[in-house]
C-alpha cells in the first residue's frame, strides 16, 4: 500500500524535522548547563527547537489521522506489513503519550522518567520507520506480480488498452 507521491514526501519531511529538531533540542539543552559556554544563546536555541518540534508534532498528529484511512487500513485488510506497522503505530502512540505526558504532568518525580522515556524512543523513530519501508518493499517484490496480457484489435493490431486511431482503422480495415 505505497503512499501517494506528495503524501509521502511530507510524511518523510515533517518526521525528519521532528528528529532532527529534537535531536539538535538534547544537544541545545545539554550545552545550556556547561559553565563554559554562553548558557543564554543555547537557552534561546533550545526554547526555539522545542517550539520547533512541539509545532512539527503537530502537523505530525493531522498526517498520522490522515494515515489511516489512506494506508492502514487498507494494508490491514490485504494482510501487508502488519508487524513493523502495528510496531510503528504502537511507537507513535508511545510518543503521543509522553509528550502529553511532557507538557501536562506536573510531577517532577515524573518528569525525567517521562522525558527519558520520550527521547529514547523517539531516537529510534527512523530504524523503525526504516524497517517498515523495506520490509513493505520486500513484501512487493516477493509477491507475484499479475500477467499483463495486451490483447490487440483484430484489424489494427493496436493493443486493447490504447484508443485507436480512426485514420488506421479505416487503412486497415481495407488492407483486410
Amino acid at each position: 500500500m505505497r503512499l501517494k507521491g506528495a503524501f509521502r514526501f511530507a510524511l518523510y519531511a515533517i518526521f525528519g524535522l521532528l528528529f532532527v529538531s529534537g535531536a539538535l533540542w538534547i544537544y541545545a539543552d545539554q550545552m545550556k548547563t556547561r559553565s563554559e559556554m554562553d548558557s543564554e544563546i543555547w537557552q534561546q536555541a533550545a526554547a526555539f527547537l522545542l517550539s520547533m518540534h512541539g509545532g512539527a508534532a503537530m502537523v505530525t498528529l493531522l498526517l498520522l489521522g490522515a494515515l489511516g484511512p489512506m494506508h492502514v487500513q487498507r494494508a490491514w485488510r490485504a494482510r501487508k506489513n502488519r508487524a513493523t506497522g502495528v510496531l510503528s503505530l504502537a511507537l507513535y502512540a508511545l510518543l503521543i503519550a509522553t509528550a502529553f505526558g511532557l507538557y501536562y504532568v506536573g510531577s517532577e518525580a515524573l518528569r525525567p522518567w517521562i522525558s527519558t522515556v520520550h527521547i529514547a524512543f523517539g531516537l529510534g523513530v527512523p530504524v523503525i520507520i526504516s524497517a517498515h519501508i523495506v520490509a513493505g518493499r520486500w513484501s512487493v517484490a516477493a509477491a507475484p506480480q499479475p500477467l499483463r496480457t495486451q490483447h490487440a484489435a483484430a484489424a489494427t493490431l493496436v493493443p486493447s488498452e490504447t484508443p485507436a486511431d480512426p485514420a488506421l482503422v479505416g487503412v486497415m480495415s481495407k488492407v483486410g
